[in-house]
């Protein structure tokens, strides 16, 4: 049996006695790490995290290769079945809450996208430009809940795009006849004039800032993008406190799954008001992706005989087993979601 050859080989599945004690005792080993950590927290001005340097995207071919264009079925396999968000879903605001919550995934994703929706102050008919679109779930929400909407998406992921071009062929998708633009390319590297200077109420990127590498350039590329007044509305994951140590991708397991991948700090996300005016910024205990991972590590163990040989070799069974269970217990599980979670920030482009 294919589980019991995993067990043996050291690959534990989610919920079994051996992975749930690992689980435990990692989170109680970081939460440990972190409280020593912030016991002196560093100030913004002594941190020398460097937010100008380089190019925009860092490393997005070989992102694209390791992460995001893993085969399609893959993906199915463990994501919600009415969004395919790949991004936190949101089960509320408190520990308490998040851990009583009884919705589903597809529930908690919902309630996400409604959240982001409500937050970034969207109106009907507005020109929308979503950079870092995955499965399209923003999409897919604006398609039936603000149908007047004009949005323009884009992604360098070839999976993610097929899957969007497919959705917008099927007559049961809400992205068929939806006012969809869909360019398959790099923001960071796309011409200004391909997406359209100057053209846009609002932006949005969900779970796209973890992978910018030069912050400078991105929020200028992005004011290009909006009329004046125009509003820009981020949803990444973030450190709750300034931990400089754990921003490097290099020396993290971040790069490990992620390559050029970022956790900025919450304070450093707001700092950047060269080109736009900072509204109001959130943070979004990081229970609730605690929660989100669990979930979709029970349905990528619900799919694993189908996943197998077809889909992932023991290697690859290894690695994502990994993905789910280290992204749980080193960022998002210790001391109850308060180091790492996510961060939403309203900024608008001044008039």
């Amino acid at each position: 049996m294919l589980r019991q050859r995993l067990h043996k080989a050291g690959i534990f599945a989610q919920g079994s006695e051996e992975l749930t004690l690992y689980e435990r005792r990692l989170t109680r080993y970081f939460s440990r790490e972190y409280r020593a950590l912030t016991t002196n927290p560093v100030l913004l001005t002594e941190a020398l995290i460097q937010t100008d340097q380089g190019p925009m995207w860092d490393q997005t071919g070989p992102l694209m290769e390791e992460h995001f264009d893993a085969p399609f079925e893959l993906f199915r396999g463990f994501l919600d079945k009415r969004y395919l968000a790949y991004t936190m879903a949101y089960y509320g605001e408190r520990p308490e809450s998040i851990l009583g919550s009884h919705a589903t995934l597809e529930q908690a994703q919902r309630a996400k996208l409604e959240l982001i929706c409500i937050r970034a102050e969207i109106g009907e008919n507005e020109r929308v430009l979503n950079i870092g679109c995955g499965f399209g779930p923003l999409e897919t929400h604006l398609a039936e809940c603000h149908p007047g909407c004009n949005i323009t998406s884009i992604t360098p992921s070839r999976v993610q795009s097929d899957y969007i071009k497919r959705c917008q062929n099927d007559p049961s998708h809400p992205l068929y006849g939806c006012k969809l633009d869909l360019i398959t390319d790099d923001f960071g590297s796309v011409e200004p004039a391909r997406i359209g200077v100057g053209e846009y109420d609002l932006v949005f990127a969900v779970g796209a800032f973890e992978h910018v590498h030069n912050l400078k350039l991105a929020f200028e590329k992005i004011a290009l993008m909006l009329k004046p007044g125009g509003r820009l509305f981020l949803h990444l994951i973030v450190s709750n406190p300034l931990l400089p140590h754990y921003h490097d991708s290099d020396k993290t397991l971040i790069g490990r799954f992620f390559p050029g991948g970022h956790i900025w700090p919450k304070s450093i996300i707001e700092c950047q008001t060269g080109h736009f005016q900072l509204q109001r910024s959130w943070y979004l205990n990081g229970l609730n992706y605690w929660r989100t991972l669990d979930a979709w590590h029970l349905r990528y163990w619900q799919s694993i005989e189908r996943l197998q040989g077809s889909v992932l070799d023991e290697r690859q069974i290894r690695h994502w087993n990994d993905y789910f269970v280290l992204s749980k217990v080193v960022l998002f599980a210790p001391c109850n979601g308060e180091i790492y979670g996510n961060g939403q920030f309203l900024f608008t482009r001044p008039t």
